[in-house]
């Protein structure tokens, strides 16, 4: 059976949701029908920002704020698309995330409802944290069938968002987790220093050169020690931003975080010359990231040269964990998030 999923993410780089709808079985396919990112007002993205670094919700407006942008957003969508729609999974947007405690916190109104008579799916990593799980990663399920769709064997998708993450397909087994900071902390320190959002197509980190000192002060957190499965909170790394600032060279220091990504990942893997590796999220568009994975690896590609939207992988993956919500298919494993059984994801809000 066939079903059209909407799938709704607001990751951890605060910009806005990403709303994605496809067509899908929920076990061999998804054929993108229609994606569109709906950006955050700059008071909400503010406000989320200030809510995350403070790690204390003292400001419920946040809350209201976020329940109109969300609904507004959503049901535009839906009334561009004028199509029936069979499920909307809703991740909501995260702002605490920690697997020593099992808590993992995203915002979204259970009650709210949208121009749809479809059920809507929330609550996609409780399932996972309840059963032992880290919480995160939640889309290795949906970059296996992709590469199943691709017959691709062996391959590492790489989604640089907040943080970044990798599932390592070896045939049929999968494994996956987080492997460092993404844009977040890159993404923050270039606003805190010079009021821009990022590092628009790598324009500032081409300009920079790895600080040694500062490489290898952040890689002897524990952390890096740690193999698969393992997860990370957005703000993890935040705390090396004291170092920064004995750098005056903004450049220089978002090259050596760049630098960090890629080599975190190269460290998880036995044998890197025997995968391709598949960069997807925000951070696959900038062009110094690029050419910095194409230093530690063989086989690098963006995972729109397969034709398929970089910006929407992780909302079109949330509307395929919906529909596997529906069929009840596991979605979650010990070797994607250390959960003590497969279970699916997601519950009825």
């Amino acid at each position: 059976m066939e079903y059209m999923a909407l799938g709704c993410m607001s990751g951890t780089s605060l910009d806005g949701i990403d709303c994605s709808l496809i067509k899908s079985d929920g076990l061999s396919f998804a054929n993108e029908i229609s994606n569109e990112f709906i950006p955050y007002s700059e008071e909400l993205q503010k406000k989320l920002l200030n809510t995350i670094s403070q790690e204390y919700l003292n400001d419920t407006s946040v809350l209201t704020l976020l329940n109109e942008e969300y609904k507004k957003a959503i049901n535009q969508f839906i009334k561009n698309n004028n199509v029936k729609i069979d499920l909307i999974a809703m991740h909501g947007q995260t702002i605490f995330h920690d697997q020593k405690t099992k808590i993992s916190i995203q915002l979204f109104d259970k009650s709210l409802s949208f121009d749809s008579n479809s059920p809507v799916i929330c609550n996609f990593r409780k399932n996972d944290l309840l059963n032992g799980g880290n919480g995160a990663p939640i889309m290795p399920e949906f970059h296996k069938m992709i590469a199943m769709q691709l017959d691709l064997k062996k391959v590492i998708f790489v989604n640089i968002g907040g943080v970044t993450n990798i599932t390592l397909i070896n045939n049929e087994d999968i494994n996956a987790g987080d492997s460092s900071f993404g844009n977040a902390i890159i993404n923050d320190l270039i606003y805190e220093r010079i009021g821009q959002n990022f590092d628009i197509d790598g324009s500032l980190s081409e300009k920079g050169k790895k600080i040694e000192t500062l490489f290898n002060k952040i890689l002897t957190d524990q952390f890096f020690d740690k193999k698969l499965p393992k997860s990370l909170d957005r703000n993890y790394f935040h705390k090396y931003k004291k170092y920064f600032f004995q750098h005056d060279n903004l450049n220089n220091t978002i090259f050596t975080l760049l630098e960090i990504i890629p080599y975190a990942i190269r460290e998880l893997i036995s044998s890197p010359s025997d995968y391709k590796i598949i960069l997807m999220g925000g951070g696959r568009k900038n062009l110094t990231l690029q050419k910095i994975f194409k230093k530690y690896f063989e086989d690098v590609s963006l995972i729109d040269f397969y034709n398929m939207n970089g910006d929407f992988i992780e909302s079109q993956g949330m509307a395929y964990l919906g529909i596997r919500y529906l069929l009840k298919k596991h979605s979650t494993y010990y070797s994607t998030t250390k959960v003590l059984k497969n279970i699916y994801l997601g519950e009825r809000c």
